[in-house]
């Protein structure tokens, strides 16, 4: 896969050389190469010569024609009709033969698509196919002798077909109206979301405007119907600013936020700045009655190369009834403790409530600041699919619409031809401790919204439940349980057939997830039964129930309230004991005190790593066959004791460790319901295992996404959503069969390097 941006970022960088959609203030008509605008006082036209060096003579062009009316005569504009493709590259030939020369025509095969939108950097090339193996153009990829672009095959020496949809990287030919031979003509290809909006401002590449500060060192992308504001900060120290922008239609009410702040002294995890971040607003907001983690977000490095956690999610109760904006302007408090802030926006949209989120990215720059930047939402809206609220929340906090102040950004577009549908093999580890109950009950009364939700996105999923008792004597770790369990929680049932779970089988799952193989009887081995429901169902196979399927990504969800018992004093597993003591763990094991000395945080370290080997794709055995993603809903810092949690969990140290090396997510078991994490969970899962993985990074806010003549919907119930943990694009409720074309557009910063 390969898009038109790398040689469009050169042209862009060319003094002079003004091309359309090269900055922020796109689609915004721009004088052409030739310069001078009105009072035009260039070369003399001359019979023969050729003053704008285009291939075309001064006398043919005419010496005082000014075809695009930009004060430029012919003879001395590289682009005289101003279409994006320059005059040398088009010719004058006259293609679709209607009498005007193609440097002249904005439209030369009369297919109803601009010359410039067809060629969109104006290189006479398409996209980066290539005709001979091994050959290198500028601005693609460089290819080894026997490679050729993306759709392309090398079969002597030639790479066939000489032109292909994923090469040509959302470009077609301005000199032919069917591009690809026995394809569709190309005024029916997804490419035109790489194209100008039309009036409409649907069809086609998506407009967003920027915030920047040069107090806060940044530049934000946000949706065109935001505000913008800057709030003051009475005293604000150098590294101190914030910004407020908000969404204030009835279906988005987002109230956004960025502060920029200094970071603790010689502090540069990542974790301990976000948990930082947590507690202020945990301790500081004005109003709150309580704040709960719902997630902790993913620790990772920015698009631009800074440590940052995104989306974490708060859950915030107020003492009273309020709006957005009131919770949002106590972020500014709870962040700028101590400050007198300013200039603060009005809290007068969106409906009277007491329960929000808060979902915000957490990023250390170089120089000491932290940003922290989000949104704020009611909860129900937040979490309503036929809303667009949370899919704002998450492009305010998912890190790709927060640059340094200094960059600039460009347009991509990523051509698909999907090869398969998503396909993921989830695995539960769940513990059966009596404190459990409740949450296990949680997860079966959301059963059937995950299971629809998982059919929605099309993904083709099976499920497997584990249990976690003590490995010893009639106890098969990591078996799964394949048919419906007693009522008993008592009754050591070991699960029958060892086995996955197809989508038609929810009964069966919501039975083992209420009593999972075997009686635990108190003792919990989550981190043993994790490692072996994976190597006990390997080598994989493609229609095995008993083993993970080939072309599956792996994911696996544990469900526990307690530190694993591989790691406690007493305990073990494969040989290695554990050493964290009972007085330990209830001191750094509990909500509030979860970061244990660095003596213990190395021990712990040490103990994971063949988990870390083995869900890394590294195990010297298994290789990439175990490689997996784990997520986990357990205890978290913030957790609290309540109805479903009715005594205090403890932090799972080793498994905290693992989800966050293989880009889990990790959420709070004691969270009064869990159908929005779990909701989280299924698109997280349906995403890793998309086809659509995008080449950058995008500004998410941006993208436009078009299967086959259609453009769709940025929706969570019928259109796409973009996720970021794994950069892809996922389709939900919509038909998507294999082999059809996929057109993305989006901007990006320019300031990344290339990912896949």
């Amino acid at each position: 896969m390969k898009t038109f941006s790398a040689a469009f970022l050169v042209a862009c960088a060319v003094v002079g050389m003004a091309l359309p959609r090269c900055t922020s203030e796109n689609f915004v008509a721009q004088p052409d190469g030739g310069g001078g605008g009105d009072g035009f006082t260039g070369a003399p036209c001359i019979p023969g010569g050729d003053a704008d060096n285009d291939g075309i003579p001064d006398d043919v062009e005419g010496c005082t024609k000014d075809s695009d009316a930009d004060g430029v005569p012919d003879y001395a504009d590289t682009d005289s009709d101003n279409d994006g493709v320059p005059d040398s590259v088009e010719g004058t030939k006259d293609t679709d033969g209607d009498g005007i020369p193609d440097y002249l025509d904005t439209d030369s095969d009369n297919d109803g698509i601009d010359d410039g939108d067809e060629d969109l950097n104006g290189d006479g090339k398409l996209g980066c196919c290539v005709t001979k193996c091994g050959e290198q153009r500028a601005d693609c990829p460089a290819l080894k002798p026997d490679e050729c672009g993306p759709g392309q095959t090398c079969q002597g020496g030639n790479c066939t077909p000489p032109v292909a949809f994923l090469c040509a990287g959302g470009e077609t030919d301005p000199g032919k109206a069917t591009t690809f031979p026995g394809g569709k003509p190309d005024k029916d290809l997804p490419t035109f979301v790489c194209h100008k909006p039309g009036e409409d401002k649907f069809k086609g590449l998506k407009l967003i405007q920027f915030g920047t500060s040069k107090e806060g060192d940044w530049k934000v992308a946000l949706e065109t119907d935001s505000t913008y504001g800057p709030i003051a900060i009475q005293g604000g120290g150098a590294l101190e600013a914030g910004a407020s922008f908000d969404l204030k239609k009835a279906t988005q009410n987002v109230a956004g936020f960025i502060v920029s702040r200094p970071g603790p002294a010689n502090q540069t995890d990542i974790n301990a700045i976000s948990a930082q971040v947590i507690a202020d607003i945990t301790n500081n907001l004005p109003g709150k009655s309580s704040v709960t983690q719902l997630s902790s977000g993913s620790p990772t490095t920015s698009h631009d190369k800074f440590a940052t956690v995104l989306s974490t999610n708060l859950q915030v109760q107020m003492a009273g009834d309020v709006k957005v904006g009131d919770v949002r302007n106590g972020v500014f408090a709870a962040l700028l403790a101590g400050k007198t802030l300013g200039n603060l926006p009005a809290a007068d949209f969106g409906p009277a409530a007491r329960t929000f989120i808060i979902r915000m990215q957490t990023l250390l720059r170089k120089d000491g600041r932290v940003l922290v930047m989000g949104g704020v939402a009611e909860s129900a809206q937040a979490n309503d699919a036929a809303q667009a609220t949370g899919i704002h929340l998450d492009d305010l906090s998912n890190g790709t619409g927060l640059a340094t102040s200094s960059d600039s950004d460009t347009v991509e577009c990523d051509a698909f031809v999907l090869d398969r549908n998503p396909v993921a093999d989830i695995i539960w580890v769940v513990d059966e401790s009596g404190s459990m109950n409740d949450n296990r009950d949680d997860i079966v009364q959301n059963a059937t919204d995950f299971f629809a939700r998982a059919v929605k996105s099309g993904l083709d999923f099976r499920m497997a439940v584990a249990g976690v008792k003590r490995p010893g004597t009639g106890v098969i770790v990591g078996k799964f349980c394949g048919h419906i369990m007693p009522t008993l929680q008592s009754d050591p049932d070991d699960g029958g057939p060892d086995r996955f779970l197809a989508p038609n089988e929810q009964a069966i799952f919501e039975s083992c997830i209420r009593n999972p193989p075997y009686y635990e009887g108190g003792s919990e081995y989550s981190l043993a039964h994790a490692y072996e429901a994976v190597t006990r169902h390997l080598p994989r196979a493609p229609n095995n129930p008993s083993k993970i399927r080939t072309d599956a990504t792996l994911v696996i969800i544990v469900a526990t309230d307690e530190l694993p018992n591989e790691i406690k004093s007493g305990g073990s597993y494969n040989g290695k004991s554990g050493f964290l003591s009972s007085t330990y763990y209830s001191a750094y094991s509990k909500p509030g005190a979860c970061n244990p000395p660095a003596a213990q945080a190395s021990q712990i370290q040490a103990y994971i790593q063949p988990w870390l080997q083995l869900f890394g794709g590294t195990d010297p055995t298994h290789g990439a066959e175990a490689k997996a993603v784990v997520h986990m809903i357990g205890g978290l810092c913030s957790s609290q004791t309540g109805a479903t949690c009715t005594s205090e969990p403890e932090l799972a140290h080793g498994l905290a460790e693992i989800v966050n090396a293989t880009g889990g997510i990790a959420a709070d078991i004691c969270q009064a319901n869990l159908g929005a994490t779990l909701q989280l969970i299924i698109d997280s899962i349906t995403a890793a295992a998309s086809p659509a993985i995008l080449e950058y990074v995008p500004i998410s806010a941006s993208l436009a996404v078009a299967l086959g003549s259609q453009q769709l919907a940025r929706s969570r119930t019928q259109g796409f959503d973009y996720n970021g943990a794994s950069n892809s694009l996922i389709f939900i409720g919509v038909t998507v069969n294999k082999g059809d074309q996929v057109v993305a557009s989006y901007r990006r910063w320019v300031k990344q390097a290339i990912i896949n």
